[in-house]
């Protein structure tokens, strides 16, 4: 592998001042640093005195060939945040001397900025911004290098650029301390860079920087990976697989989900035919031996990023809730049940991948996804373990389609075998006593209840259930007005409450307003917010003529709802 230059420590103002493009290739991740990110940044910064240099790492580069009297462009193959961050930043000291400064100099200062991004010729035209970010990022960071305006897209570039902003205004001491940061960027921030003039060179690098224990993501190492191989076939169109793969890193950064690349690989290769994985995929060896044993078998790089894709499309539309293969009404309720099943648990969606791609009957999806809820609800509330998940929806992805049964027959069986479904009796005993937080899992629960038991009581409930509100009928909050007008009055100790009062028959449900009004008043003031024309909810409308509220009412209509449960959540 040779290099185009010695690898030596550099300034930041050596990058800023070049007379090349920076180019994000459009394969590369989005921008997506966060505040402790920017927190490390600016600390760093902070801390250095005149005489000190910060090592800010080392960043890889691909060049092509350079033409006269042109803007050459290199590409990053290593080190895309770390750049795009520190050109936010200059945006930050930019805008807020020229917003808050005005003298000739400030404008010469504000002037020396802008230069470093852009590329400007002789003349002092420019043409164009010295860094070009990957085809989602660029027009969020264009915006920000004209004037950050409400057209960015990608947050994360505006939390970075109100980050550093708001820290200028907040801790720096006027005119010289803000010059002094600017010169700490470029002088006492320095890199090592490293520029191979070949992909195969660029790929080298970054694999040798994995195997001397750099943390590098397993979505960069795999897109490494696939390049370098696509590199060395002479079969493969190397464009092709570049541009595949872009479009799957598009999808998946419009996955909402944490760590989307991640899990949408692990979930991809659990649920595919075609790669007949029939174990849990790890993390820790996602990248190897998994995908790179499954680029090694393949005879077609370009076909199996094709299916890559059509599934990332997929995948991103299940997690999103964005679906839109079936008519309006079906789609929004496939939607709904793919909303409710990501508030109960990330894994079944392995299943969903696999069952969205075989079968077409809506009814006998909505049914795979009710059966994967029902047994991920009894499992936590009976406090099953988690670690089977991955491997009971990757077994019934690589099972359930393939067998002589029905598929939906097939799951119920393998459900239902191994104890791996909680009884009946042990799910009511286990739900009676659970407590119940404040969260969207909370609110499913009650509000199914409402919808299957109640048939379908509360507007709320219909248009949208995480809208509603968690009331605590005796209240949550401790204070003089729950000992005089609760504990007091209904002799509840202040141990009982701390038991009783997040157990479900505390629990109901109140749309916004009444909640907040209802707060901790007496049972009777709260009985006039639990009335059929304050509120929708049928299971408050139940709790109107109590004359008490203890802990023996919590109990029973906690059984009671243990028993509608069971009902909710069976198969």
């Amino acid at each position: 592998m040779e290099v185009t230059e010695p690898i030596s420590p550099k300034k930041i103002v050596d990058l800023f001042y070049q007379s090349e493009r920076i180019k994000v290739p459009s394969y590369q991740r989005r921008y997506s640093w966060k505040q402790e990110n920017f927190e490390d940044l600016w600390n760093d910064l902070d801390a250095l005195n005149e005489k000190e240099n910060h090592f800010f790492g080392t960043i890889v580069f691909k060049s092509g060939v350079h033409k006269a009297q042109q803007v050459n462009e290199i590409d990053v193959v290593d080190g895309q945040q770390r750049i795009t961050t520190i050109s936010i930043l200059l945006c930050s000291v930019r805008d807020y001397l020229k917003e808050n400064f005005e003298n000739d100099r400030i404008e010469e200062r504000a002037k020396t900025i802008n230069e470093s991004l852009y590329l400007v010729d002789r003349d002092g035209k420019k043409r164009g911004l010295r860094l070009v970010l990957g085809n989602l990022d660029n027009k969020s960071y264009e915006n920000i290098v004209e004037y950050p305006d409400d057209e960015i897209e990608n947050e994360n570039i505006s939390n970075c650029y109100d980050f550093f902003y708001n820290k200028i205004d907040a801790e720096l001491d006027g005119l010289t301390e803000i010059k002094q940061l600017h010169d700490k960027i470029l002088d006492q921030l320095i890199y090592v860079s490293i520029t191979a003039e070949e992909h195969s060179d660029s790929y080298q690098l970054f694999e040798a920087m994995n195997n001397r224990g750099l943390s590098l993501s397993p979505i960069d190492l795999m897109k490494n990976y696939l390049l370098m191989k696509a590199d060395n076939d002479s079969n493969t169109d190397e464009e092709k697989v570049e541009e595949l793969w872009g479009d799957i890193i598009m999808n998946i950064d419009r996955m909402s989900t944490n760590n989307p690349g991640v899990t949408f690989f692990r979930q991809y290769f659990m649920s595919s035919e075609i790669h007949n994985i029939n174990e849990k995929v790890n993390q820790s060896k996602l990248y190897q031996p998994k995908f790179t044993d499954i680029v090694e078998q393949t005879n077609d790089i370009e076909s199996m990023l094709v299916e890559i894709k059509k599934q990332s499309d997929l995948y991103r539309k299940l997690i999103n809730q964005e679906m839109d293969e079936f008519s309006n009404s079906e789609n929004s309720e496939l939607n709904r049940l793919l909303r409710d099943a990501k508030i109960i648990s990330i894994t079944p969606f392995t299943l969903f991948l696999r069952t969205f791609s075989e079968l077409n009957d809506v009814s006998e999806i909505k049914r795979v996804i009710e059966k994967t809820n029902a047994l991920l609800i009894r499992r936590q509330i009976c406090d099953r373990n988690t670690g089977p998940h991955d491997t009971i929806f990757n077994h019934l992805s690589q099972n359930m389609f393939n067998s002589n049964k029905d598929p939906l027959e097939y799951m119920i069986d393998y459900i239902r075998d191994d104890e791996r479904f909680p009884s009946d009796d042990q799910f009511a005993r286990y739900f009676s006593i659970e407590d119940f937080s404040r969260s969207d899992l909370t609110k499913y629960i009650l509000s199914k209840i409402e919808e299957d038991y109640y048939g379908h009581g509360g507007k709320e409930v219909v248009e949208s259930r995480y809208q509603v509100h968690i009331e605590h009928i005796l209240p949550e909050r401790s204070g003089k007005s729950l000992t005089n007008l609760w504990l007091n009055e209904f002799d509840i100790s202040n141990e009982e409450h701390r038991n009783y009062k997040k157990k479900i028959g505390n629990l109901t449900l109140l749309e916004s307003s009444p909640n907040i009004r209802a707060s901790n008043r007496t049972l009777k003031k709260k009985q006039e917010y639990y009335t059929d024309n304050k509120t929708d909810f049928e299971m408050t409308h139940e709790l109107v003529d109590l004359d008490k509220w203890d802990v023996d009412e919590i109990e029973k209509r906690s059984k009671k709802l243990s028993q509608k449960a069971v009902d909710v959540w069976s198969l």
